[in-house]
Order: C-alpha cells, then structure tokens, then sequence
C-alpha cells in the first residue's frame, strides 16, 4: 500500500493543503495534481450520484500525482461506502451527520 501523504504531513507537525471535489471526473483530480499544490483531494460524496466504479477512477488518478484522496459519506450507509472507499484507495474517511457519542464510536468502529 503506498504511504498516506496526509497522515505523515500530520504526524510531522506539517501544514497540509486540499481541495474538495463535486464531480466524479477522475481528469479532475489529475488537473489538480498537476497544479503541484494539494497534499490531498476531499470527494464530497454525500451531495451528489456516483457507483463504485468512480471511486476506484478517483484513487487511480490521484495515484498518478501522490495525492491522498479523502471522502465525506453521509451517515447512511457509511459503513458500505466507507469500507468499499478505502477498497478503492482512499486514505482518509470523513464522517458527516454525527451526533451523539454512539454515532462518533460507530464511526470508529467502521474505520
């Protein structure tokens, strides 16, 4: 597994930069590795359609350019989608709608 640039950034005490994505166009993050710019790309995946197959695109791209990709699932069902993202390639799962301490150990409990 390639290393999580996101993670050591952190655990370095480092800045990091990103950007969010709408869109499943995987030539999107390509364009935004290009720029140099981003340590990594947040895919906002509760406002909008996309299928399994976009996440494996979205990783493969962000490959190309050392990105760390990150998704934002909705609360359901985040497990399934957390699981098959971080399949994919995603190295980074943000969990959205939590409110109470149930759903933030459940959260961990996925990750």
């Amino acid at each position: 597994m390639r290393p999580n640039k996101l993670r050591e950034l952190l655990k370095a005490g480092k800045p990091t930069l990103a950007t969010h994505i709408h869109t499943t166009w995987p030539s999107i993050v390509e364009a935004i590795g290009c720029t140099g710019l981003y340590d990594y790309v947040e895919f906002v995946g509760e406002y909008g359609p996309f299928d399994l197959h976009d996440l494996d695109n979205l990783c493969r791209a962000a490959e190309v350019h050392n990105l760390s990709m990150m998704i934002k699932v909705d609360q359901e069902p985040r497990g399934f989608i957390a699981h098959r993202a971080i399949g994919s390639g995603f190295h980074s799962v943000l969990f959205a709608d939590c409110r109470s301490a149930d759903d933030v150990r459940e959260c961990v409990r996925i990750a």
